[in-house]
């Protein structure tokens, strides 16, 4: 895969990532925290958060095809490594009550929630794009067939 469509792909999950991590921070905070209210630097820990979730893809990449069982190995350890990140700023942080355990027992499930969503997100982008491929090939085809 060449480097821009590395790059394009990274953007498409960070802007999922954005806008299902915003979605699960609404939800937390309102379960939560819900009295608390905060400026506007709160609108960054998304764009941070999303940005740790893309690290791992730009690096758990393979030329080849891997087997079912070596891609979930690494989808395994992506998330793991995000849920190390997130729970280093989560203790880091003064802003998120780590004190309270089910606040970060929602976090980091929250974190495989997001996740799962964005693989889902990504399978049915790269779907429709598999369509539109056969599509063009077939039509392709049948048009040397034609000749």
């Amino acid at each position: 895969m060449r480097l821009k469509e590395r790059l394009i792909e990274a953007f498409r999950l960070y802007f999922i990532l954005v806008t299902l991590i915003t979605i699960l921070l609404m939800v937390i905070g309102l379960l939560f925290d819900s009295e608390r209210r905060f400026g506007y630097e709160v609108f960054l820990s998304p764009l941070v958060y999303a940005a740790i979730g893309v690290i791992p893809a730009l690096f758990f990449r393979s030329e080849k095809e891997v087997s079912m069982v070596r891609m979930l190995v690494r989808r395994i350890i992506q998330v793991l490594f995000i849920e190390a990140a997130v729970m280093v700023l989560v203790f880091t942080s003064s802003n998120i009550p780590s004190d309270r355990k089910e606040v970060v027992i929602s976090i980091a499930a929250g974190i495989v929630v997001v996740f799962i969503l964005s693989q889902f997100a990504e399978y049915i982008f790269e779907l429709s794009q598999s369509k539109v491929l056969n599509e063009s090939l077939e039509k392709y085809q049948q048009l040397n067939e034609t000749r």
